[in-house]
Parts: structure tokens; C-alpha cells; sequence
């Protein structure tokens, strides 16, 4: 068991099928048509990002249906066309207002902030500034990996995001631009056949605007994965 000068801070190996993810960088695609339109998804179920959200059945009618709630709309209600990465559809589909108001942020989502998380930050663990990590989602968006900071040759950490099983904004300080800006939060998660571990992840001090950037795009990650698994039961 690897450690970088922090208890929490260890390589873990873990199942045969955690492994397997750290290794999964570009599954296979495949094209599918469904009744709200082509979508492109993994070849396997085991490969679906954590941010996936299922096509939801269809209230039986013969009218507009929303095709994210799948609720029937009249015309002026569903008559609003956009794309929908959450559901893998290629090209914009039909969606009720209240959708086309939460497809909006999740865009937001898809075209900066997983950008932002693949980037990565270098964070600090529970307040050490001697022990600073490079914090990255990997390119499947299946792993969080934390490479220590000090020594680029050490074995990093990889934790599968479905073990992730909460996350606790610690400290939240007002931005320039008025919006709350997460500073320090707490992740908790549960690896195969051990208990319950969290570790902090805080920016540094003079930490540069990417490490706030990072624990904000995280906050948001973790909502949408808990959604997705509340919905569709992502990830084992």
C-alpha cells in the first residue's frame, strides 16, 4: 500500500473490475436508434459515463413528448430542439421548458466544466501544504486520480467515481464575480470490500484560479453522478 505522507492517501488495487476502468481509456462505440432519435453509446454498459442519464419511457399518447422526462407536452410547451449529452442523442431533440432549463446548465457542464476536470489542479489534502496532489478526472470520466505532486514517479491514487458515495462543501468564500467560490470540500467514498474512507481536497494559499475552478466542477460532478445512479443505477 502506497502512501504519500497523508493516512487516506494510498494506491489501491482493488477488484479485478476497478482495475479494469483505470485501464479503459477509449471503449468502443456503437450507433443505436431509438424512437426519440440516433444516439452513439458504449459498446459495453459497464463503459456509459457516470453522467448518463437513461431515455425515460413514454406517457402513451400520441401527442409531443419531452425526450429527456418523457412527458406529452402540447406544441407550445415542447416545441424548444436541443442537444442532449446526458441521453448520447447525435442530434437535437424535442424538450419541454423545464428541461430545456436544466439542459442548458448540464451543457455548461459538458463543453467546460469536464474540460476542467480532465485538466486537473494541484490541490493540498486536509489543510498540509507539504503534501500537494495533481487531481484529475480521467479522459472516461470514470476515475478520480490523484498523482502526488512531489514525487511524479509514485504509483497515483485511482478511485472509481461510482465508490464515490457523498461529498461535503467544507468551506465556500464569496468571488469577484459574486458567485460562491468552493475552496475546500470533503469526499467520501467506499472501496470493494473496505469501509467507508474521505479525504479533503482544499486549494492551496495563492492557489491559482484553476484549483477553485476544479473543486467547483467536482461539487457538480458528484450531484450529476448521484443523479445518474439514483436514475439508472450507474457504475457496478
Amino acid at each position: 500500500m502506497w502512501q504519500c505522507g497523508h493516512p487516506l492517501f494510498v494506491y489501491y488495487k482493488g477488484s479485478a473490475a476497478d482495475t479494469n476502468m483505470a485501464a479503459t481509456s477509449s471503449p468502443g462505440k456503437r450507433l443505436l436508434r431509438s424512437k426519440s432519435g440516433l444516439k452513439i453509446v458504449p459498446m459495453s454498459e459497464g463503459d456509459r459515463s457516470p453522467f448518463e442519464l437513461k431515455e425515460p419511457e413514454w406517457i402513451p399518447d400520441k401527442l409531443h413528448h419531452c425526450r429527456r422526462c418523457g412527458r406529452v407536452c402540447c406544441a407550445s410547451c415542447c416545441d424548444t430542439r436541443m442537444e442532449l449529452p446526458r441521453m448520447c442523442f447525435l442530434d437535437p431533440v424535442r424538450l419541454c421548458s423545464t428541461c430545456a432549463n436544466t439542459t442548458l446548465k448540464e451543457k455548461i457542464f459538458f463543453n467546460q466544466d469536464i474540460k476542467v476536470l480532465m485538466g486537473g489542479a494541484i490541490l493540498c489534502l486536509a489543510s498540509d501544504t507539504s503534501n500537494m496532489v495533481h487531481c484529475r478526472l480521467s479522459h472516461d470520466h470514470r476515475l478520480l486520480i490523484l498523482a502526488c505532486n512531489s514525487d511524479p514517479a509514485a504509483m497515483p491514487t485511482c478511485i472509481p467515481l461510482h465508490r464515490l458515495t457523498n461529498l461535503q462543501v467544507e468551506r465556500r468564500e464569496q468571488g469577484t464575480n459574486g458567485n460562491g467560490l468552493v475552496t475546500s470540500l470533503v469526499v467520501q467514498y467506499c472501496l470493494a470490500g473496505e469501509e467507508d474512507q474521505e479525504i479533503t481536497l482544499e486549494a492551496p494559499e495563492n492557489a491559482a484560479n484553476t484549483a477553485f475552478a476544479f473543486l467547483s466542477a467536482l461539487e457538480k460532478a458528484i450531484f450529476m453522478m448521484q443523479e445518474s445512479r439514483d436514475i439508472i443505477g450507474t457504475g457496478e
